[in-house]
């Protein structure tokens, strides 16, 4: 049975280790179907000592969302820094290019992402929220203020547009993701039609809405203010 670490730097590293079994856990099997009990069988430990990493199973799944989250706003930062966003159209650019690079290559962020309001925030002790929420506010901060340099968009035009994004990915995967045995019956009767195209959806989507929030916020507030 594995011993409890005791430094923090330990912790952390059996920590991380916690979530990379979580994170491979919930790419081959339903959500539901974890049981905190099967990570710490991987893990080697008791129940008892995984609970004091994680408080709740959702505490450990919105863990490796918010560290999701971390390395995803850090590629988005790096991505920034490489171009200037002088323009809408500039803005637009890099966020459909970064969500068209997520939605094909991180599964395990658009699988939790969807999931997050509905199931982790609701379960998850208010010291893991805050010290997860504190931290990725700064990260965003940073962010924020690097698009914003050329003052192509504000901080709350920014933070409102991230914002609706993650609920377009939310209601994309949703509305893409069907039982088994529901899709069992969609290929018998060759009811193809029935299935969304998450990935398609999900650009479309978002396109449509920067669309609309240039048109709408953007365009408008310039011409107020000539």
């Amino acid at each position: 049975m594995a011993k409890r670490a005791m430094t923090p730097e330990a912790k952390a590293l059996k920590a991380k280790a916690i979530m990379d079994q979580a994170a491979e856990l919930i790419l081959t099997s339903e959500y539901e179907k974890i049981k905190m009990s099967d990570i710490a069988k991987r893990m080697g430990m008791s129940n008892g000592i995984l609970f004091v990493y994680f408080k709740t199973k959702e505490a450990l799944f919105f863990s490796l969302l918010c560290r999701e989250y971390e390395k995803r706003l850090a590629s988005l930062t790096d991505l920034v820094k490489e171009v200037s966003i002088h323009s809408f159209a500039d803005f637009k650019h890099l966020l459909m290019t970064e969500l068209k690079e997520l939605i094909e290559d991180n599964a395990l962020y658009i699988k939790l992402e969807s999931m997050r309001t509905a199931v982790f925030e609701k379960n998850v002790d208010a010291e893991t929220m805050l010290n997860h929420k504190l931290n990725l506010y700064t990260l965003m901060s940073e962010l924020v203020t690097i698009i914003c340099a050329e003052n192509a968009v504000t901080p709350d035009d920014v933070m409102e547009i991230l914002q609706a994004e993650a609920s377009i990915i939310t209601g994309c995967k949703l509305s893409a993701t069907l039982p088994e045995e529901v899709m069992e019956i969609i290929k018998q009767n060759g009811l193809d039609g029935l299935q969304r195209n998450f990935n398609e959806d999900v650009l479309k989507t978002m396109s449509c809405y920067l669309d609309g929030y240039h048109m709408n916020y953007i365009s408008k507030m310039n011409k107020d203010t000539q």
